[in-house]
């Protein structure tokens, strides 16, 4: 097992049980003392993990998801920057909303001539600052939490483009295959763009591999490709790509 999805299973065992032992964690992953005390000093870092003598204590008073937001925060960084290994000179990339997605946003060079189409007012203007981007957004009803467009008005505007290359974020891939999404609109934007890209990558963190969300909005095979990190199961990786689904793997 790779390290950062040890890490994160460590992580979950001390938001569920308080605390861990290094002893029972050598055993329950089959690695070294050493290898743990590692572990837990990591995990320490965030300020929501204390060690112990033999182990580590979860702090309550801080937030429960802030002790693994590195882990998953240099993970999404390895995912873009293989996502933007399949962009093209002077395509037309649409970037949807997202946390994973708006790492690729951020971290298009300067010198980047790509027609940036999106939807999410923060992805807009995160690149409008390269004098050589040009940026289309696509407009309709706004969904204030995310101040991504969405609606009816959305997806007709949507099917009037033709994009080289799509980047999608995802809440959930279920053991299905199918790509899921929290809000039932923001899925019909999804889906029209998947009809109106000629490639269309779909970003997610290894985490999110083998949940659910409240609507599918395609299936992994009907994509490109995933993008993902080295902290997916393989056995997940191996059923997927059993069901038809190409899975990149961002290593470093």
């Amino acid at each position: 097992m790779l390290k950062e999805k040890r890490r994160q299973q460590i992580y979950e065992m001390l938001i569920k049980n308080g605390e861990v032992q290094t002893s029972q964690l050598c055993g329950t992953f089959g690695v070294s003392d050493m290898t743990i005390r590692r572990d837990l000093e990591y995990l320490a870092g965030s300020g929501c993990v204390a060690r112990t003598h033999g182990g580590a204590v979860f702090k309550q008073s801080r937030k429960p998801d802030a002790a693994f937001k590195g882990v998953i925060e240099q993970a999404r960084e390895k995912i873009a920057r293989k996502a933007f290994e399949l962009i093209g000179n002077e395509q037309r990339i649409f970037i949807d909303s997202g946390t994973t997605t708006a790492l690729l946003a951020e971290n298009l060079p300067m010198d980047s001539r790509n027609i940036v189409v999106t939807t999410n007012l923060k992805i807009a203007g995160q690149v409008t600052d390269r004098p050589y981007i040009s940026v289309l957004i696509i407009g309709g009803s706004l969904r204030p939490q995310t101040l991504s467009c969405y609606g009816t008005q959305t997806e007709e505007q949507i099917r009037r483009y033709r994009v080289d290359v799509a980047f999608l974020g995802a809440s959930a891939v279920g053991k299905d295959g199918y790509l899921y999404d929290g809000y039932e609109p923001e899925a019909g934007v999804k889906q029209n763009i998947i009809q109106s890209a000629m490639k269309t990558y779909v970003m997610v963190d290894s985490s999110k591999f083998d949940t659910y969300s409240l609507i599918s909005y395609s299936h992994s095979k009907s994509v490109t490709g995933l993008i993902t990190d080295s902290g997916i199961c393989p056995e997940v990786k191996r059923r997927l790509e059993e069901m038809g689904a190409n899975v990149i793997v961002a290593e470093e």
